[in-house]
């Protein structure tokens, strides 16, 4: 009887003790993010092939079916994401008890982006793309994450909205979104930089940041001035001069 006690005790105290291990150290930050963006590059391919197809409203098979390849390699890749960080996130998530929920966010939207192109509608694949890429930009913010990259996400927006306006209501109806797009452009500039100052591409991205401000700073005089022509013209080329630093941010 004592020796079946003894059993019972040492078998209980085993299983306290495999109980008080700790769990699997989280990973780093530094990996979810790197593996998230290896997904978005090619997501952003994606994006590219059928923004140019959605803007001129006409099916181009070949570039349908390239950017149905990119899709079902980024959803491979979405789905090892899920695997790997779904149960054990970055320290930094770890009080989001929607995380999980989050990464299948995005994997329901990649979806949505490939059954539209599929179906041939590029606009709405589109469309869905630009949901994804806000999903993100929540995920970071809700979580106290500075990203430059979300920033840009925002300022691009706005630029996009702006240039809409300049259409419909022309100079007054900028000239109400000045302070928004400024403040903006200056939220960008006092992110954290993307990359260390070693990085090859810390140099880039500061030259395209720089650009972009700039020209942001010439549509504020051309605005206070009355030149409808030049605020046409900056704002026209606004969205390629936001992509440049998005795209090397990314």
């Amino acid at each position: 009887m004592k020796k079946t006690g003894c059993i019972i005790l040492t078998g209980l105290m085993a299983g306290m003790a495999l109980s008080e291990e700790p769990g699997a150290a989280p990973p780093s930050l530094a990996a979810f993010d790197e593996d998230v963006a290896v997904c978005r590059r090619v997501v952003r391919e994606y994006c590219a092939i059928v923004q140019k197809m959605a803007a001129v409203q006409t099916l181009d098979k070949d570039q349908q079916a390239e950017g149905l390849r990119l899709l079902a390699d980024a959803r491979r890749q979405w789905t090892e994401i899920q695997s790997k960080y779904a149960a054990n996130p970055p320290a930094e998530y770890a009080k989001d008890k929607t995380f999980n929920a989050r990464l299948r966010d995005f994997a329901n939207a990649l979806e949505d982006m490939e059954r539209a192109l599929a179906a041939g509608d590029a606009r709405r694949s589109f469309q869905a793309c630009g949901f994804g890429c806000g999903l993100f930009v929540s995920m970071h913010e809700q979580n106290g994450l500075n990203y430059a990259l979300d920033k840009l996400y925002h300022l691009r927006a706005d630029i996009k909205t702006t240039e809409a306006v300049m259409k419909t209501q022309g100079l007054a109806g900028v000239r109400q979104r000045m302070v928004s797009l400024l403040q903006k452009r200056d939220a960008v500039l006092l992110a954290p930089p993307p990359f260390p100052p070693e990085n090859e591409k810390a140099t880039a991205y500061a030259a395209a940041v720089d650009e972009l401000s700039r020209a942001l700073d010439r549509l504020a005089l051309a605005v206070a001035a009355g030149d409808t022509k030049q605020a046409e013209e900056i704002l026209a080329n606004g969205l390629t001069l936001v992509n440049k630093p998005y795209g090397i941010a990314l």
